[in-house]
């Protein structure tokens, strides 16, 4: 079972705002080993998060499940739900990602939608492929940070 953290979705005072409120509640219940969150980034955006935080939260809490990669407007305020197209943010997710383990599971979703006026299936499939090979540079990148120990070596010797 996986339970998606949104914010505002339907009201802003709820169980599931994010990954550190749903463990609050799945530890409460004594459901902490059952059940695991789908993380989305534009959720994340709007409890106040990175995506990155939130992954690495749910990795240390031992709940991490899945994601939905997809893109959100930093400044709208609200879920738009549009393909992902930010590598360097996707190599930083998935770098959390691989830290933790990789994936146990699910896996990487697309809960994305068009943003033009079109029904065309040709145009669907054009984002799907777009957001793929967009998620597959940022993974490639986050393999080689943790290979160069480009993140973890630095933190690693501050905090020796």
């Amino acid at each position: 079972i996986l339970i998606e953290p949104k914010p505002q979705e339907p009201t802003k005072h709820q169980y599931d705002y994010d990954v550190a409120t749903v463990y609050g509640f799945l530890k409460r219940f004594g459901l902490e080993k059952e059940v695991k969150v789908n993380i989305e980034q534009g959720h994340a955006i709007l409890a106040g998060h990175s995506f990155e935080h939130e992954l690495a939260l749910a990795n240390a809490l031992g709940i991490f499940g899945s994601i939905d990669m997809n893109r959100n407007d930093y400044q709208s305020g609200w879920d738009t739900d549009q393909f992902p197209n930010n590598v360097p943010e996707m190599a930083l997710a998935y770098y959390q990602i691989l830290q933790g383990g990789g994936f146990k599971t699910g896996g990487t979703n697309f809960d994305a939608k068009l943003r033009r006026q079109s029904l065309d299936p040709e145009d669907l499939l054009i984002g799907h492929i777009g957001g793929m090979d967009a998620c597959a540079r940022g993974l490639k990148a986050a393999a080689r940070m943790i290979g160069d120990k480009a993140l973890s070596g630095p933190l690693n010797e501050r905090y020796a």
